[in-house]
Order: structure tokens, then sequence, then C-alpha cells
């Protein structure tokens, strides 16, 4: 039976869509995306559009909805400024290897290449920030190329892909048969016997041994295997700020951040072990500091799905290339099962306690807010506060914790946390940003108050951009150039403009009343913390030092 329609392409690329089993996506029209926005209007379908206040901010609404569900994340755009709005959104999905398909509109055809009004050439632009990207330029390829992009986006190491489609494109009719999309069957490179052998041979003489588990964990969806593999070997782990999730934080062998302000026991721990088994982490310089340090005195394995990051930044003696998931459980059936009584014991000497400044601090606050909502998925702007979080909070598991890591994208976190929402309604989300950052993206509390989009905001407010100030302060001798940004803005009111409820902290009793007072509201609310602009992030390892050379108040 031929069941083919003879459809306009903006009307295929709302079935594509369908066939993808997409159900939100982010999107703010134009010119030439007119008719897309007509096809998605006109057409019957259970897709809900969400108009964000900017493009960016679209973008990473998607972002956050693909890293807290099982979908590619769907962002459009209208051409020129509409696309390059679109920019570093694609840019943070990329370093953080996130599955999203973002649609840009672009003019039409003949006037390609021409200057045109609106007109960027986004393929090139975006060439070294997606996985792929594509200029679709007969309607007849437009269905097979978006399947084609959702495929890629989810691959391997997932990313972001750009299709990029003329108006022309939109307007132009050809056939299109509805195909019905499998479940993504992810083809991995076989993984190397003699590769598991060596690194079993190693794991069973280290005496100091770490585990340095990164954000490819949670990619994999491999956190019962790394808990299975780090139970039976004994070993602690260690988290990059993007690993954070991939075992319970509150597990004995969980040491959580390393690198730039990583405890001193954790990061004594790493530079100090004689094996060091990398499990999907690239080596930011966020974690090696001085890379000759690092790699002293220890044998390395590094465990990762893509190649391209084998000696890219730390070589490694032994490198195993597959999935995560598959790899963990062929080095756990042949491990020797131990444990590592005095390297335990020399690890814990390490540990100097967290210096006490009175009740009212971060991670007092954290600790409380962390309390009153223990399952809730916790999304970070970037800075002092993304750093405290990374710190103190008790992350259970994969995706509980969502911050921009290899960008470090101030701004990200009012547009993920509402993906993240609309990806999983029946959770609390909370928001902890900074003041610096939130000045960014603050436009989006009228997307929050137009949806309806039940979020929970904790605005730290130090009146500053505390994390630039404290490297003043310590390195710049206290020369605190353009970071302090006391204002007459009055973040309650600003709230209060889109409609939001605000509560204002300046000690923890009111903490506490106020997490009493809003623990049943149902709707978005903010919560704005006072600070001091003297708090920091401590211990800080600085910039291209090694990560033992740690730096306290």
């Amino acid at each position: 039976m031929n069941n083919k329609e003879l459809l306009l392409g903006s009307e295929i690329t709302v079935r594509c869509l369908e066939e993808q089993g997409i159900k939100h996506v982010f999107s703010f029209p134009g010119g030439v995306v007119i008719p897309l926005f007509d096809a998605f209007y006109r057409l019957d379908h259970d897709i809900t559009e969400i108009g964000p206040c900017h493009e960016q901010n679209g973008v990473h609404a998607a972002d956050g909805y693909a890293r807290t569900s099982d979908t590619v994340g769907v962002a459009i755009t209208t051409s020129g400024p509409g696309a390059t709005n679109a920019i570093t959104g694609i840019a943070n999905a990329y370093l953080d290897s996130v599955p999203l398909v973002v649609i840009t509109g672009q003019v039409a055809s003949p006037l390609l290449g021409k200057d045109s009004f609106q007109e960027i050439d986004i393929t090139s632009v975006t060439m070294q920030i997606t996985k792929h990207n594509y200029l679709v330029t007969n309607v007849e390829d437009l269905a097979d190329t978006i399947r084609e992009a959702f495929v890629i986006a989810q691959s391997g190491r997932p990313g972001p892909v750009v299709i990029d489609i003329p108006k022309d494109i939109f307007l132009a009719k050809t056939e299109y048969q509805k195909m019905f999309i499998p479940k993504l069957r992810q083809i991995y490179p076989d993984i190397k016997e003699s590769k598991i052998l060596e690194a079993v041979t190693a794991i069973n003489k280290a005496q100091r041994p770490m585990i340095y588990a990164g954000g490819g964990v949670l990619k994999s969806k491999a956190q019962v295997e790394l808990l299975a593999f780090a139970e039976k070997s004994g070993i602690p782990v260690a988290n990059s700020l993007m690993g954070l999730g991939g075992i319970p934080r509150d597990h004995e062998l969980s040491m959580g951040m390393v690198g730039m302000h990583g405890f001193q026991e954790t990061n004594l721990a790493v530079i100090n072990s004689d094996l060091l088994i990398a499990i999907g982490a690239r080596f930011s310089d966020r974690v090696t500091g001085n890379c000759d340090a690092f790699v002293r005195n220890k044998t390395i394995i590094h465990i990762d799905v893509d190649p391209t990051e084998f000696a890219k930044n730390i070589p490694a003696e032994i490198q195993i290339q597959g999935n995560i998931k598959d790899v963990l459980p062929l080095l756990t059936k042949d491990i020797e099962e131990k444990t590592y009584p005095e390297w335990y014991k020399r690890i814990k000497e390490w540990v100097i306690p967290c210096a006490e400044k009175g009740d009212y601090h971060p991670k007092n606050i954290l600790n409380t807010i962390n309390a009153a909502y223990p399952e809730a998925f916790v999304v970070t702007e970037v800075g002092q506060h993304q750093m405290w979080v990374g710190q103190y909070w008790n992350v259970k598991r994969p995706a509980q914790f969502i911050t921009s890591g290899g960008l470090g994208t101030m701004g990200y976190g009012l547009g993920a946390s509402i993906g993240v929402k609309l990806a999983n309604p029946d959770a609390d989300v909370l928001l902890v940003a900074g003041d610096g950052s939130f000045r960014m993206n603050c436009q989006e509390l009228i997307t929050v108050s137009k949806y309806k989009i039940p979020l929970k905001i904790f605005l730290f407010d130090n009146e500053s951009l505390g994390m630039v100030r404290q490297w003043q302060k310590l390195f710049s001798d206290k020369r605190y150039a353009q970071t302090d940004i006391v204002q007459c803005t009055d973040y309650i009111m600003l709230a209060a403009a889109s409609g939001i409820p605000g509560y204002k902290v300046t000690n923890m009793e009111e903490l506490n009343q106020t997490l009493e007072a809003i623990k049943d509201q149902p709707g978005p609310l903010l919560v704005h913390v006072k600070i001091s602009n003297e708090e920091g992030v401590y211990p800080i390892v600085p910039a291209g030092c090694a990560i033992d050379e740690i730096y306290y108040e």
C-alpha cells in the first residue's frame, strides 16, 4: 500500500520530529521560518512549542532537556542573528557532549552568498562546535537529512547537529512517507582482549590505585557498572565536575571532585596514586593542573568511547576504546577482590576539616537546601556557587546535577532548568544561581511565568562576579577591576514583575523559615540569598600549578 503524501518541506520537518518521538521544541520565530511555525500551527501533532526570550536560552533549555531524558533536545531559530544567538548554546552542548538537533532557518536559496538580509553562513560558523551540520539544498533530501541528524547526535559520543534549511525548501513540495524509527542501536568498536588483560594485570598489582570518573560514565549509563567495579576492586573514586553522580556521593569509596577545587585528600590521592584509571574523562586542565606533575610515578589506564581523547592532554600506557558500560564488566570479572587499608589510612590522614566560619556560610546554606530537597535535580549557573554545589551537594544519581562544564557558560542555568523541568514534570527542579550569571539570562523569568514552570530558584547574591573577584584577591593584589556589581536592582521585585513570588534570606533562621514556607508551593519562586563577597571557594589550586599545590583562605 502506498501511504506517501505530498507535503511542504515545513510539514515534512514537523512530521520527522514526530517520527523521533519529540514532545517539546524550543523555538523562536523569524521571517524565514514563518512557514515552519505555520506548519506547527496548522498540523495535528503532540509537540509542544516553548518560546524563550532569547535563542541562546532556548538551546540551553534543549540541552537541559536532553541531559535529563532519553531524548535528543531540539531547538529552532530563524536565520542570521537568530542562528548566531544560538552559537553559545551549541558550543556549550558540544563541549559537554549533549545530543541536540538545532534547526536554523536560512534565506531563500537564490539569495545565498549575496549578503542578503539576515543571511549568515551558519554551517561554516558552527563547523568547529558541531558533530555535523547540513545545508539542505533539495526538499527531496529533507526527511532523510533530519533522520540522519538524529542518529549522529546520539551515536557514540553524543553532540549537537545543525540543520540549516532555506525558506524555499520549507515552501517546496515533495512526497513524504512516514517511517517507524526504532530505538537507536549503538554500534561500538570491538574491545581488544589484550588491552583488558593489560589493564587487569596493572590493577591487580597496584598498591595505591585511584579511579578518575568523568562525564562519559553518565553518558554511557554505566553507573551500576562503575559501582560494581569500584566495590570489587576496592579502589576509591574521584570525579570530574561532569562526572558527579556516577557514584553516589555518600558511598564510602566516593571522594568527590578532583582538581582546581577538589578537596585536599582527593587531589593528593590522585597525584600520589601509582595507578590511575580514567573512565570517560578527558583530563581537563581544571582537573590535571600541571600535566608533568599530574602523571608522575604512575601508570594510567584510559577508557573512552572516543579515541581522539587518547593522549590529547595526558599520555596513557593502556588505552581501551569502547563503550564504558561494556568495558567495565570485562574488567570487573577478572580483577582480584581487594581492599587497601594502608592506602585508605593515608588518604584519611590528608583530610583537612573545613574551617567553620559561622552558621550562615555557603556550605551550611547548601547542605540545608539539599536536606530539604534530597532527590531534586539541581541546576547551576557558573561561578563560585557552581563549585560550592560541586563540593557539597550529595549527588546520588546520574543527571541529578546539571551544569556547564567544558565551556563554563554564565547564563546557562535558567534556560537549562526550564528544559530539565519540562523533561521531568513530576520532579523538583532547583536552580542555584549567582547574581553575575543570573543577570545574563534573567529575562527568562518571563518564560518561566508564561508557561507556569514550577522552578525553585535560589539566587546567591554577593554583589560581585565572585569567582573572578576571588582570583583578583589572591593573584592581583586585590585589584577588583569591574567585578563589583553593586546596583539598585531588587531581584525580588524583578521576579514579581513576571508574577513570581520572592523571599529574602540573610541568615539561617530565615532560610529554614523560607524552606518551610515554600515546601508545598506549586508555582515558580525565587529565594534571594544574600551572602558576603568575601566568601571564597576553597581549597583552590592556581591555574597551571600541580594539584597538590593547594591554597586555603
